[in-house]
């Protein structure tokens, strides 16, 4: 019974420490303006999606994603590294109207994957 136990937290700990965010990742309040409305881009396989950013409170904000990885809607929380997670997506915002956008994409054929990141712009 203890080899469960063993085998279960050492699979755990794998997991927690391949993490998107460090370890003691702090949250602050961020600018609403610089975060909030609808931003745009396409990913690798030329595909456009959306991501609209509302509500953005202290470093909460509501955001919903469009795009070939379908639809994801969630309260996320925003980091003092300009980034938050959505679904197994993270969002970076690199300049004032500008952000990165990183994907998991995981093959249906074999299992193995792969990141795709491309460039968002805010539009609103």
């Amino acid at each position: 019974m203890s080899d469960i136990f063993t085998t279960l937290s050492s699979a755990y700990a794998s997991s927690t420490s391949s993490s998107q965010f460090s370890l003691g990742s702090k949250f602050g309040n961020v600018n609403p303006t610089l975060w909030q409305g609808t931003w745009t881009g396409t990913d690798s396989s030329n595909k456009p999606y959306t991501i609209s950013i509302s509500n953005v409170k202290g470093y909460r904000a509501d955001v919903i994603y469009k795009g070939s990885q379908g639809f994801t809607k969630a309260r996320v929380f925003i980091t003092n590294q300009s980034a938050f997670l959505i679904g197994d997506s993270k969002f970076v915002l690199t300049a004032q109207g500008k952000a990165t956008f990183a994907s998991v994409v995981t093959s249906p054929f074999n299992g193995s994957q792969t990141v795709q990141q491309s460039t968002a712009t805010q539009q609103s």
